[in-house]
């Protein structure tokens, strides 16, 4: 109960941290974004920058009710970011990527075992993968990135009786 109500607090200070950079200027988002070649202090802040106030509070938005509707522990929580961090660098091109969707995907990957309607679950993020592709600036490699390594921690940490199979 502690781990979830501490993770609760984190999300809900990222979520404010990150609506309130949102309207940080950034002159050169090369120095922020996460790219071939980036610095690796890009890597530690690129989920905290986002392209727009609007950006910004979606991703706020997705983080906020992952966390409060699903028993989302620090420990998950700290491992989405982790996994951000470390996308590979093949999944990345020229043009700078922003933005915490890379963490929001990872959560919602992980939760595919705590869902009760899968089918439809798994459809709508489909969807969402997407409708992401059909936006030039919109990084979809790197949402579908967090969502195959969310679905592959959700998948080892599932408990025996998700996995049996039902006749």
């Amino acid at each position: 109960m502690v781990r979830q109500k501490e993770a609760k607090n984190a999300a809900l200070l990222t979520a404010v941290v990150i609506i309130l950079m949102s309207f940080t200027y950034v002159p050169d988002w090369s120095a922020v974004g996460v790219a071939v070649g980036c610095p690796s202090a890009a890597r530690l802040v690129y989920s905290f920058f986002h392209a727009s106030p609007l950006h910004a509070a979606v991703n706020a938005w997705c983080l906020i009710c992952v966390v409060f509707l699903y028993d989302v522990s620090i420990w998950r929580l700290l491992t989405a970011y982790i996994v951000a961090v470390v996308v590979p660098g093949f999944l990345l091109s020229d043009v700078p990527t922003v933005g915490l969707s890379c963490v929001c995907y990872f959560l919602l990957g992980s939760l595919i075992f705590e869902v009760k309607r899968k089918l439809y679950f798994m459809s709508c993020m489909a969807l969402y993968i997407a409708v992401g592709f059909l936006f030039p600036s919109v990084n979809a490699v790197i949402h579908v990135y967090g969502y195959l390594a969310g679905l592959l921690v959700g998948l080892l940490n599932a408990p025996l009786s998700c996995l049996r199979i039902r006749k």
